[in-house]
Parts: structure tokens; sequence; C-alpha cells
């Protein structure tokens, strides 16, 4: 399993330039302390790839910090595994489901995955909320002392909403699904969301995780690591009128790139 979590995220994140939220939906929000617990390996530091664990949050530990609004500027995004994932009409064969030329875009969509792993993905309308001014809040964290420095841990600096999603990927060598509805536009992901479509699955087969045509789903995130930063400082003791040097530590917000990620 966190072989295929894993493999989701890598390629949200070379497809898309994002960190995926695994599994699609985990409530999650800016401020919030986690940890990746699947995203270490034997030959390569930590990465915020699978599945998250909350440790706590911001607002649990009494830090100050202005919660920030969405944006208002949505975007959508939509990519399939290239060469793992064919779309077919259950009516016209292999068709483009993009094409205008569907009666209505009514139908059904034959959706078939030939590896372990491969994905469609298609999310709507995304928002994104984010922490602004991440260096007050670093010193923040530092002048109340807070000790946060848990093994590989991050903090939550955005988070993207999809107003509407559908997300599937295939847990074995062969699977596919047939879904029914309005179906225009399933493949090329310009979906129509006046016309509020609404899909059915109708059949399954081989095994596939769905997050179905949801509401409010929760995709992408951006995390800083929790770093310490080792800093000597000077002491004076009138009693015997010297300097003396003592070892402190703060926290310091460690930028993580996506290009840095897709490094093995």
């Amino acid at each position: 399993m966190s072989k295929l979590q894993i493999k989701y995220s890598k390629e949200i994140a070379k497809e898309l330039g994002k960190i995926a939220v695994y599994l699609p939906g985990e409530h999650l929000t800016t401020g919030d302390i986690i940890t990746f617990p699947n995203g270490k390996s034997m030959f390569s530091k930590p990465k915020p790839f699978g599945t998250f664990k909350k440790i706590t949050s911001l607002k649990k530990l009494g830090v100050n910090y202005d919660e920030p609004k969405f944006s208002k500027t949505p975007d959508t995004y939509h990519f399939s595994s290239k060469n793992t994932v064919k779309f077919t009409s259950e009516i016209n064969g292999n068709v483009d489901l993009g094409n205008d030329n569907l009666p209505g875009g009514e139908g059904g969509v034959n959706i078939e995955f030939s590896s372990e792993g491969a994905i469609y993905f298609l999310a709507i309308d995304c928002d994104k909320k984010e922490l602004n001014d991440l260096l007050s809040l670093e010193n923040e964290i530092n002048s109340r002392g807070k000790k946060m420095l848990w093994e590989d841990t991050y903090l939550v600096t955005s988070v993207t909403v999809a107003k509407k999603a559908l997300i599937i990927q295939s847990r074995s060598k062969s699977s596919n699904l047939i879904i029914e509805g309005n179906v225009k536009g399933i493949q090329s992901g310009n979906v129509e969301m006046a016309l509020q479509p609404k899909l059915n699955f109708k059949k399954q087969n081989g095994d596939i995780f769905i997050k179905d045509w949801s509401n409010d789903v929760t995709v992408f995130m951006d995390v800083v690591k929790f770093k310490k930063e080792v800093f000597e400082s000077e002491k004076y003791e009138r009693s015997i009128e010297n300097i003396k040097f003592n070892e402190e530590d703060k926290i310091k917000f460690e930028q993580i790139k996506i290009e840095e990620l897709l490094i093995d």
C-alpha cells in the first residue's frame, strides 16, 4: 500500500508540481503540524510523500498568526498517467470524450488502467489559502520558546481545495471502471460545471481506489520542515565578571522544493 502512496505523490509532484494530500479529501488545514510515516527511505532524506499523520497545530500550541483566506482565483488540474490510462465510449468505442460531438454528453465512459498505480486526476475550481510572512511566524514561535522538533516534522503553510474532484488510482496491474452520466469532458478535463454534471459508477473490475465525484476535496498542500539551528550566545556572569558561551537553539523553517523531491 505504501508503494502506491509514494507513486501517487511522485506523479502529482512531477506532472502538476504539487505536494499531494493523500488520501485526497483528508481533513487538513494551514497551521497543522504533521509527519509523513511512509516518506522515509534508506537511501534518501525524508520527503512529504504518502499519507500524513497529525501531530498538533499552531493553534493548539498557542502560537498567534493571521488565519488566511482563500484566494478566490480558482484553477482546474487534470492529468492521466501516460500510456497507461485509456478512455473508450460504451457506445462509440475509442473516441475523444472531451469532444462536443457526444450527444448531450450523456452516456458511459470506460476508463481502463494497464499499470499498477496508474492515475486519473480531475480537480475542478481549486482554490488555495496560505500562511503569509513565514519569517514573522518563525520569530513568534521562537519568542515563545516553543519546542516543536519532533522527528521529520512539517508545518502546513497552504492547502488547495477542489470544488469538485474525481480521482482514481489502479491498485492492480489491470483494471477498469465504467462511469455513466454526463461524461462530456471527462477525458479532456473540460467539464461544464454550470451543468451540474452527475456521475454514477456502473461497473468495476480489478482493485481501484476511487475518490468519487465529491465536493470540497483537499488535493494539495505546501509545507516547510522544522529544523533546529544551533548557535552560541554570550552570557555575562557578574560574580566573576567574565563571559561564558551558552549553546542555544531555535526553530528554522526549511523550504521544500519540488525538484528536490523528484530526486531518488
